[in-house]
Formats: structure tokens, sequence, C-alpha cells
């Protein structure tokens, strides 16, 4: 059977099947939990009056066998969100993925050297995972380079990510839609025209990658 097709990052909720998997993104404070694997966390954009309390809820979700990975979380500087506190969650969701042992997703808007400042800092010891990648090739090598995996989204297939796509090395690659309305088979349909790779190789790699950092099947 072949690999199928995975999302790792929407705002859809669609049930999984041998041919699609998609991660769907619950953010605490927004969003319900859900019964379907899924990753829980607390955007910048909506940490709230009562953070502790979310912070709290997120403890207990972390906790669930079908929340795989903690996030989406990190730093955004266009959030309206008190940088600092966004800097204080932050830190606490690292260490909730420390403890429970579940890879972080990674919302991240022109703030990476922070966000690997305090990835540092915080010691963080599980896969990290910056989703919606779409920056320029020297970045994504100092990512790389510190171990983190790539996820990149629709905005390929505006033509201007080439250069990423053909240096990109396969074993840190993730692919998603971000819930914008586009098919994540267009998505990896146009990665290998880049690149130059045949659709069931790339599937195969992604899903080998899934393995390595959910340490799970899909």
């Amino acid at each position: 059977m072949s690999a199928p097709f995975i999302n790792i990052h929407t705002h859809q909720f669609e049930e999984n099947n041998a041919a699609f998997f998609s991660l769907p993104n619950i953010i605490l404070g927004k969003d319900k939990l859900s019964t379907l694997p899924s990753s829980v966390g607390i955007h910048p954009q909506y940490i709230s009056d009562c953070w502790q309390k979310q912070l709290d809820e997120l403890h207990h979700a972390a906790h669930l066998p079908q929340v795989i990975a903690i996030g989406e979380c990190g730093l955004d500087k266009l959030s309206a969100t008190d940088w600092q506190l966004q800097i204080q969650v932050f830190e606490r969701q690292i260490a909730i993925a420390n403890k429970v042992q579940k890879p972080l997703i990674i919302h991240c808007v022109r703030a990476y050297q922070e966000c690997i400042k305090v990835l540092k800092k915080e010691k963080v010891k599980v896969p990290v995972i910056f989703h919606g990648f779409n920056k320029h090739l020297q970045l994504a090598q100092q990512l790389l380079h510190q171990g983190y995996y790539l996820s990149l989204d629709p905005i390929l297939l505006k033509g201007k990510k080439d250069d990423l796509i053909t240096n990109l090395p396969l074993a840190y690659l993730f692919l998603e839609t971000d819930g914008k309305p586009i098919k994540i088979t267009d998505v990896y349909t146009y990665f290998c025209e880049v690149r130059k790779i045949g659709l069931a190789e790339l599937k195969e790699l992604v899903g080998s990658n899934f393995k390595k950092v959910f340490k799970t099947f899909v």
C-alpha cells in the first residue's frame, strides 16, 4: 500500500483514510477539542487574559492520546498580544511538550531569531516543526542546522520558492495546507515537479519523517 498524502497542519477537520492524513490544529481559547488526531496549543494571537487557565487546559489536553503534538505556539510580532507574555506562554508550552514528549509545531512571524533563542534557553527535547515556512533559503539552513523540521505551505504554488524546494533536505520536510482552500495533492504535485522527484517517493519520504517525529504510523 502506498503512503498517504500527509497534511501536517490544517484548520479543517476531516476523517482520515488510507489515502489522506490531515493533522488539524486546535487553538485553545478559540477551538474545541476533537477526538481526531490533532495538535493542540495556545496561538500567540489567542492568548487570553486568563492565560494561566489556558495553560492548565493545555496541560490536560497534552496527555490525551489523540493529541499528538503541542502547538501551534510561538512568537508573532504582528500580534497585539504583549511581547513578554508571548514569550512566557511559549516557554511554558515548550515545558509541557518536553514533559509529555510530544513534538512542537511552531507559529513564527518576524521572530525567527527570538524563537530559536527561546527554544535553546528552554532546552527543547522534542522534535520542532516550523509550520508554514516560506522564507529564504539562508534562514531555512539556519533552522535546519538546529535540527528543526520545516513544513512548506501553499505559497510555494506561486513559484517564488523554487530554490527552497530544490535545496531543502527531504529528511526534514513536511507539507501542509494551513487551512487554505488548496488541495494537499496540489502542494505535493508542485513540489515534485520542481524537485524532479516522483510522487510516490515524496509521499514515502514525508511518511518516514512523520514516523520519526511522531513515533507512529499513519
